[in-house]
């Protein structure tokens, strides 16, 4: 049974209880910090939901073995009402409750009364069940969730209830190869002793002080993906106060000018793309809320209707105050079928020259062979699958063809011709792309 001094004489606790803010241990001293708690990695998850971590650690070589505490919070703001609060613990976040196997856990209560939140702990009535706790050693008591039962917001920031002396207790159980606390008058092994006396703490309450970062984008992307799609994909910094994301675009004539993005008022982006207040993207775009972690989004298809113009996409977020934020945009030019490129080599050639050429977008392909004078030369076929290049379905991306030079072949300038067209659209304009080839005779032949 634990004997607290709860009435000594002052001359008695100036001894005890030192003025260098360290206690006697025998010939050394220690420092008077027996344990800290902190709360910490604390934020909003959504609106009405707050969590945060619990942790104990061990400061002291005068205990060993964790008996049992009362944790009391409140929210900064007055005259909350605490009732509508429901507390928990979440489950598998605690280490207290596997000491060991066989041994009955300690009893974690969390809940709310009418000005205040409280989380007890009990401990087991011997030591041999007690958790060991090694100097310095960081034990999470768990990680718990609160959250308004009418789905109310809560308030953003949880600090201790003050005074500490009166709100918070701690204690150690004692071991017989302990040293005496030299606040107790007398301790006994088994005995649950307060890591506090009638007029001071030794335990330090730390408050969770990170400052949440604000809402920000790590990067956000647009990939012209062919056949009119586009792909768009973002990732976030952090999230705080963020209850999802939005995306929208406008389109863009590219007259050569310059575009400042960001300057492009908002009323231009007027075609909804994505949006995490739809039931389509709700589980797509809904933010994380959370004030520590970023996140990867995507990816978001959209279709658009036109080529050879440019989209602009933007994407916002809208934090809980309602309000929509633009965080970034980009634009995107939509190609004509075009060949982007195509090059021979060796060129000139005296044999066969390889002409490689990369497809803008799915298409329509031929390929022809003209001599200096339009003549119809050869119709060239596609390396990779040996067909003939006309009208042929060809993918997006790189491929090649082969000008074979033979007995009739003159030596001179010859023009091989892409024509191409969109496999899903044949109403735009042909793309044409020309490669002139020089042919020399080996004079071998």
């Amino acid at each position: 049974m634990r004997r607290l001094i709860l009435y000594i004489l002052l001359i008695v606790l100036a001894s005890a209880v030192k003025s260098n803010a360290q206690v006697d241990v025998g010939d050394e001293m220690i420092d008077d910090t027996l344990a800290v708690v902190k709360m910490q990695n604390s934020f909003r998850t959504s609106p009405n939901s707050f969590e945060f971590d619990l942790v104990l650690k061990r400061s002291s070589d005068i205990w060993r073995y964790y008996a049992n505490s009362t944790f009391q919070f409140v929210f900064d703001v007055p005259n909350y009402d605490y009732t509508n609060l429901n507390v928990e613990l979440l489950p598998f976040t605690s280490e207290l409750l596997v000491v060991s196997p066989g041994v009955q856990p300690y009893s974690i209560m969390a809940g709310s009364l009418s000005d205040r939140i409280q989380i007890i702990i009990l401990g087991p009535p011997v030591i041999s069940e007690s958790f060991l706790i090694a100097p310095e050693q960081a034990v999470k008591v768990g990680r718990f969730r609160i959250s308004s039962k009418d789905g109310s917001d809560v308030p953003d920031y949880l600090y201790w209830k003050r005074p500490i002396l009166y709100y918070q207790a701690s204690s150690f159980k004692y071991d017989k190869d302990d040293p005496e606390p030299p606040y107790v008058v007398v301790v006994q092994e088994e005995d649950n002793v307060d890591m506090s006396n009638i007029s001071s703490n030794f335990v330090d309450y730390a408050d969770d002080e990170t400052i949440p970062p604000s809402m920000s984008i790590d990067y956000f992307n647009a990939q012209y993906v062919g056949n009119l799609q586009v792909n768009l994909w973002f990732k976030t910094y952090s999230e705080y106060r963020a209850m999802g994301f939005i995306i929208k675009r406008a389109m863009h004539v590219d007259q050569g000018q310059y575009i400042d993005l960001e300057s492009l008022p908002d009323e231009e982006f007027n075609y909804s793309v994505a949006d995490y207040r739809q039931a389509a993207y709700s589980d797509m775009l809904t933010a994380q809320f959370t004030s520590k972690n970023g996140k990867e989004y995507g990816i978001v298809l959209d279709e658009v209707d036109f080529r050879g113009i440019n989209y602009i996409y933007r994407l916002y977020y809208q934090n809980a105050d309602g309000e929509i934020i633009k965080l970034a945009t980009r634009t995107l030019p939509i190609p004509n079928a075009v060949i982007e490129y195509a090059q021979a080599d060796p060129n000139p050639f005296s044999d066969y020259t390889t002409i490689r050429y990369f497809v803008r977008d799915d298409v329509v392909l031929s390929c022809y062979a003209f001599d200096r004078i339009g003549q119809l030369i050869s119709k060239l076929k596609d390396n990779d699958l040996g067909v003939t290049i006309e009208k042929l379905e060809t993918k997006q991306g790189w491929h090649t063809t082969t000008f074979q030079a033979n007995e009739l072949t003159s030596q001179g300038s010859y023009d091989i011709v892409f024509i191409a067209y969109p496999l899903n659209d044949r109403s735009v304009e042909l793309s044409r792309a020309i490669v002139k080839v020089q042919f020399v005779k080996d004079r071998k032949r």
